[in-house]
């Protein structure tokens, strides 16, 4: 007689424990955003951004890389007007629930080297200020007070969940007593953040690639920082893809976990990153690299899968849409440089607004239940 309950039992369990692998298979931890960056720099294709940001995000990564406004920021003056519109823009644009990620790069795009003076200066900006401030060494208490005060700024302004306030931190090309400098300069900006914003997660980007002395260098950033940030774009610059071939398959096993195990205690994020859907080849800098969107999907897929496994915050990738016309824009106003064909084609839709394969997997990942 207990042969029909003891059935129903077995049933009611195998279901129940097939229920649970399926919502936990179909459950995230992290957040997903893009940057607006637009694929030209027209109000339409801004506009387009943001509306993605809108329809298609968990939040929006906000990534300030034009310099410092040392002056103003140090004698806590009115920021450049073009700044503050700047940062209008973004509050006015950014939808009311969106998780937000403040990004501030102290080093300019070397990251090697302090960031220069922001690009449009305040009236009455003289020539020897200017030349004080790109000459002060880093460590200077009036640069860090002036880099402390200027985050603090966009913090008060933008309300952001999380702070990078140092960006791609760990290029192994670093002059050592020059690091040396930086670091001091980040420990020095670090608890003063800290004791301002205690709540407020604050940390430094990690630029994943192989070399030892960028992992060696990202460990001696860690009592600096609350997350293990990441910055990756492997495509240019993983060992499998010596010979042009960008296959995320081939990628060596550690290439990620290297920089998450440096910290198993802290949170992992991916800052920033993104993937060739096209070719890449640009001699200057010696690359002549494979895309396909098939290779991009799987990339996508594998970041993902390697977020939910090791409960990451967020993932952010860097621009929803190819910038191809954003690109001839540059070039004409003078300001283009060639690093930045290395991202042109790395959109959730190419340039002409056509879907790829990885924004289905982008939609599918974010229909799942988000869970921490």
């Amino acid at each position: 007689m207990q042969r029909p309950y003891l059935l129903f039992t077995a049933v009611y369990l195998i279901c129940l424990s097939g229920c649970s692998r399926k919502n936990e298979t179909e459950s995230r931890t992290f957040y997903l955003g893009v940057t607006p960056w637009p694929a030209d720099f027209t109000l339409a294709e801004v506009n387009k951004a943001y509306q993605f940001i809108r329809n298609d995000c968990d939040m929006v990564s906000h990534h300030f890389d034009d310099g410092i406004p040392y002056e103003e920021a140090f004698h806590a003056v009115p920021m450049p007007l073009k700044l503050r519109e700047d940062v209008n823009f973004r509050k006015i644009n950014t939808a009311p629930g969106k998780k937000i990620l403040l990004s501030v790069s102290a080093l300019d795009l070397s990251r090697k080297q302090r960031a220069g003076y922001y690009t449009d200066t305040a009236t009455g900006i003289t020539d020897s200020m200017l030349h004080f401030w790109r000459s002060a060494g880093f460590n200077d208490p009036r640069i860090v007070t002036a880099y402390v005060n200027y985050v603090s700024y966009l913090v008060d302004q933008l309300q952001p969940d999380y702070v990078n306030y140092g960006v791609e931190s760990n290029l192994d090309s670093w002059d050592p007593a020059q690091f040396v400098l930086y670091k001091s300069f980040l420990s020095q900006c670090y608890s003063r953040f800290k004791a301002a914003y205690p709540a407020l997660p604050f940390f430094v980007s990690f630029m994943v690639y192989e070399t030892p002395a960028a992992l060696s260098l990202s460990g001696e950033l860690l009592p600096v920082t609350d997350f293990i940030g990441l910055s990756a774009y492997p495509y240019a610059s993983v060992s499998s893809s010596a010979n042009g071939n960008t296959d995320p398959a081939l990628f060596p096993t550690d290439y990620f976990r290297r920089f998450a195990d440096l910290d198993p205690s802290k949170p992992l994020v991916f800052a920033e990153t993104a993937y060739i859907a096209e070719d890449l080849q640009l001699s200057s800098l010696s690359l002549n690299q494979q895309g396909t969107e098939a290779w991009q999907q799987a990339y996508f897929e594998k970041v993902s899968a390697f977020c939910q496994q090791r409960k990451a915050v967020f993932l952010i990738w860097f621009c929803f849409k190819d910038y191809d016309a954003g690109t001839i824009t540059l070039q004409s106003m003078g300001l283009f440089q060639d690093l930045f064909k290395l991202w042109e084609d790395t959109g959730l839709v190419d340039e002409n607004g056509r879907e790829r394969l990885i924004l289905q997997s982008w939609r599918s990942w974010r229909r799942r239940v988000f869970q921490r």
